[in-house]
Formats: C-alpha cells, sequence, structure tokens
C-alpha cells in the first residue's frame, strides 16, 4: 500500500434442443366427435376446455391453456413472442436468478448472430453466441420479478414476454473463517468462475513488499460435504498482487496486473489466462501496450474485458476471440485508487483516485463513461467527494452507489470517508445519500448481495494503519445503514464477491506495518424462495 501518514471456453453447457415454431392447431380433432377416444391424453397434447391442442405453438394457448399471445405475436414453444419464431428466444435455462446480477443463462431459439445483443429488461446481459440456436448470457442486476427479455441484431427485434424473473434471499449469520494454502494480503484478484468455484490469484506474504508477491493460485468450492481451498495445478508466469481478475463468456478468467515494481521488466504488461477444466494458467498472445499496476477489470458487454490502472491516460481492453489488446484514451488520467463498473445498459464508468501521481492534498473526482456505440470515453458528472481507494455497485435499479474511500490522496488512510452518494445514468447526476456508514471507511471491501443490499467488510476507520472488524450492511431501498455482524479477524486491503449461490466471500487483507492473514471470511447465502 503506497500511502502518507503524520476480480475457448473450457467449462462446457448442456443445451436442450426445442421443438420447431409452426403448425396450426385450429384443424387438430379434439375428439369430441367420438373419433378419437383419447380426450383426456389428447395424444401427448394437452385438453384445454373440450379441445386439444399443442401448447408449443397455440395462439390462445401458449404455454398453457388459456394463455392468448397479444396481436402481431407467434407462440413459439410455449412462450409469447413479439416477433417470428424464426428469431426468437424460446428457451431459457434457468429461468430466474439473483437480483445481484453476475448469474449465468443459457438461451436458445432461432436466428442468433454475431452482433446479437441481449437485454432481461432494460438490462443488457454481456452475451456469447455459440450458435445459431445457442447462446450464453451474464445477468445484469435487475429488480425483483419477471421481465421480458429482447434481443436485437442488425436486422431487428424480437420480445419474449415474462422469460426470466428475479429473485431475492438472505444471508446467514455469523461470519466463518476458512484457511487457505497461502498468506494472500494486498488486494489478490478474485472472480467467480462459470462453475461457481472461485479463483484467487496472486497476493502478498508481506504487507507492501513487492518482493513476496505470488505467482500461485487458490480455488475455493462449496459441495454439499465440505468447503475446500484447493492450491491450482499450474502457476502464472509473473508473481502479481494488486491485480484483477475477470471470468470471461468462453469460461477462462482473464488476470492481469502486478504491483510498483515494474522499471525495465515487461512483468507488469503480461497477462495470464486461467483455464478451469485443468485449472492451469498460460499467458496470452501478446502483452499489454502499458504497465498495469493497481488493476481493476471488468467484462464488457459484448465479451471483451476492459482494465484500468494506476495513472494511465487510457484503458486496456482484451479481446479473447483474437487474443489481443487495444487502448482506449481516458479524457482524464485516473490514478492509484480508482475504480470501475459496467452499468445496467452497458457502458462502462471509470472513476475517482488520487489527485496526482505524487503527493496530493485532495482525491479525484472525474468520472468518464465508455460508450460501446461510439467506442470511447467523454467525461461525465464528477462526484460530489473525490474519493480514492472506495468501492462501486451497480445497483438493481440501475444507480451506481460509490462507498466510503478517502478524501485526501496518496493512500487515504489519513482521512476515511462515511459518505454514500449514487449516481443516475439516465440523469447524469450525483446525489449524496442522506444515510452514511457506520464509521468512516477506506480500503475496505464490499458485495452486492441477493437481497439488494451492500454489504461493507473491513477497511481502515480510523486515522490509523489499524484494521477494521466491523461491518455495515447498506440497504439503498429503505435508506438505512446497520451493522451486520463483526468478521473473524479485523482485515483491510482486500477484496470480496458474492458467490452463485449468494455466498460472500472475502479474501486478501494485511495492514500497513502489519501480517496479511491466511484466511477467507465466509458468509453463507440464505435458501432462496421456492
Amino acid at each position: 500500500m503506497r500511502f502518507l501518514l503524520a476480480a475457448a471456453g473450457a467449462v462446457f453447457f448442456t443445451f436442450t434442443q426445442v421443438a420447431a415454431c409452426g403448425g396450426d392447431s385450429s384443424n387438430f380433432d379434439g375428439g369430441t366427435d367420438g373419433n378419437n377416444s383419447d380426450v383426456t391424453g389428447c395424444g401427448g397434447q394437452q385438453l384445454c376446455g373440450s379441445t386439444c391442442v399443442d401448447t408449443n405453438n397455440d395462439l390462445y394457448n401458449c404455454g398453457k391453456c388459456g394463455n392468448a399471445c397479444g396481436g402481431g405475436e407467434a407462440c413459439c414453444t410455449g412462450l409469447c413472442v413479439k416477433s417470428v419464431c424464426s428469431f426468437a428466444v424460446t428457451g431459457v435455462s434457468p429461468k430466474r436468478g439473483n437480483q445481484s446480477g453476475g448469474d449465468w443463462v443459457n438461451l436458445t431459439g432461432a436466428g442468433f448472430t454475431p452482433d446479437l445483443a441481449v437485454y432481461i429488461g432494460s438490462g443488457r446481459a454481456p452475451t456469447r453466441v455459440i450458435d445459431a440456436t445457442h447462446a450464453l448470457i451474464q445477468t445484469p442486476p435487475g429488480p425483483v420479478g419477471t421481465y421480458d427479455i429482447t434481443i436485437t441484431n442488425s436486422q431487428g427485434s424480437s420480445i419474449t414476454h415474462d422469460a426470466f424473473q428475479y429473485i431475492t434471499a438472505g444471508m446467514v449469520l455469523p461470519w466463518q473463517k476458512k484457511p487457505m494454502q497461502n498468506v494472500r494480503g494486498e488486494h489478490p484478484a478474485i472472480a467467480v468462475l462459470q462453475d461457481g468455484r472461485v479463483l484467487i490469484a496472486g497476493g502478498t506474504t508481506v504487507p507492501d513488499d513487492v518482493t513476496s508477491a505470488l505467482p500461485t493460485a487458490e480455488i475455493f468450492q462449496r459441495t454439499q460435504q465440505a468447503d475446500t481451498v484447493v492450491p491450482a495445478a499450474g502457476p502464472m508466469q509473473v508473481p502479481r498482487w494488486r491485480d484483477a481478475a475477470t471470468t470471461m463468456m468462453d469460461g477462462r478468467v482473464l488476470v492481469v496486473g502486478g504491483g510498483e515494481d515494474c522499471t525495465n521488466t515487461t512483468a507488469c504488461k503480461t497477462a495470464d489466462l486461467f483455464d478451469p477444466a485443468t485449472n492451469t494458467f498460460k499467458p496470452t498472445a501478446n502483452l499489454m501496450a502499458e504497465d498495469r499496476t493497481f488493476a481493476w477489470s471488468v467484462l464488457m458487454v459484448d465479451g471483451r474485458v476492459m482494465i484500468t490502472s494506476d495513472s494511465s491516460p487510457t484503458v486496456e481492453v482484451y479481446n479473447p476471440a483474437t487474443d489481443s489488446f487495444t487502448t482506449i484514451a481516458l479524457p482524464t488520467v485516473h490514478h492509484y485508487g480508482q475504480r470501475i463498473v459496467r452499468l445496467r445498459d452497458g457502458r462502462i464508468m471509470v472513476m475517482g483516485g488520487d489527485g496526482c501521481a505524487g503527493t496530493c492534498t485532495i482525491a479525484q473526482n472525474d468520472v468518464a463513461i465508455y460508450d460501446p456505440k461510439t467506442d470511447k470515453f467523454t467525461a461525465a458528472k464528477p462526484m460530489n467527494f473525490g474519493r480514492t481507494q472506495f468501492t462501486a455497485h451497480v445497483l438493481p435499479d440501475g444507480r451506481v452507489m460509490v462507498l466510503g474511500g478517502a478524501s485526501i490522496s496518496a493512500g487515504g488512510v489519513n482521512a476515511p470517508m462515511d459518505s454514500i452518494e449514487a449516481y443516475d445514468p439516465s440523469s447524469d447526476t450525483w446525489t449524496t445519500e442522506p444515510y452514511k456508514l457506520g464509521s468512516g471507511r477506506t480500503w475496505h471491501a464490499s458485495a452486492l448481495v441477493r437481497d439488494g443490499t451492500i454489504i461493507v467488510m473491513g477497511g481502515y476507520t480510523t486515522v490509523s494503519c489499524t484494521p477494521s472488524d466491523t461491518v455495515d450492511q447498506v440497504d439503498p431501498i429503505n435508506n438505512v445503514v446497520k451493522s451486520f455482524g463483526t468478521l473473524p479477524d479485523p482485515n483491510t486491503e482486500w477484496n470480496a464477491v458474492t458467490m452463485l449461490d449468494g455466498s460472500v466471500l472475502g479474501v486478501g487483507g494485511g495492514a500497513c506495518g502489519g501480517n496479511a492473514l491466511p484466511d477467507l471470511d465466509f458468509l453463507p447465502g440464505a435458501p432462496g424462495p421456492n
């Protein structure tokens, strides 16, 4: 930590081939004239009133008796679609997921093209088109309820009604401690794999010591029998700390970033690809254009990965299809302590950080937003407060919430902040929330969880190198903050994720001048609704 004191597919998915759309049930003999004795069985069809119908394609009984499709709609394998069955989503598996987003959903249908865009309600989902009838998406956050799935391409659009449901579920206290193989302090990279496991890559065994950074990784897995942590089968090409990991649409994980000591080496330009089928890493075919230290990354809606890093005038974009990197200019250089998120509409926001590359007095409040339509960044309304070493999340309602951080740059231990503010993308405005964290908090970890709240954990809460074990639960729906148990140990300078089963996993830590911890902090998710 730098300061001043006075996260080709190896994961495979099984797709169920759906029946073809079409057919006219109006000519079907329902058996009411005595010529068909199978009135109750309907020969594999369904009895609706006194008539047997094929609910796969009957406009007036689509999917079930009495469910009539509207004007201009088609019934495609039991789903009402505002389009034609030759361009439609006709199968969704699973049909529901967490309002915090991040679930992997298989789509079946017809007419899928490489330029396909997929929306759940108004939220755009990262999409991988596998072939003309199969696609994989990752859900964006979304409010609890049932929503249409809309697909668009250069030829038009199609709406499948009531195709996906967002659900809610809580958490189960107390926090638990899970031992790792190695101490991994200082923001190790963390990513949830498509099979539900969690990859933890890099970190350092001694806080503030780049020479103690690790090239190894570990994998956390939950089963009905036990929670286990096992080492990855092979190392990364270089030791990494303060690195970033992103799970891509093909199941592999891109790991990038390093520490500060990159002079006269290519270590901080390297990137590794983790293969979940073999649990091994291999280098990308090309280096990044710049040294990327104190890195953060996010999955883009087209399947690429965007990376932001300390004191760079650009972001780097990795394309898994070509195994190559390109750069995109930022309106303003964002220094150490910045964050990056993907908005629900598919745009990407980079915000905050230190005020400069050296000793500064005020942290940055600059904000830039990338638009995939133009492939460019533009400056957005700045935050109300400069922040460094804060956390940020896109809420189910589409707002971006930023929490805590430090108002003084060059490390931020001196000035922990308790304020919370939220960005409304529809109006390009920031609003300082009337509620606050239980105390000032910086270098903390946080996670958006299934009940729509944000769990804010540890960090520095006072003007010292003393980590905290306190946890705040921020509820942006009811506009309250309350204490949410305590961690097994005080922790800071760490990362956290929400797992596919709704559990929260925190990893890393190690206060300045102190010791890193060889543990994961774990909070189980409560069972979801039936």
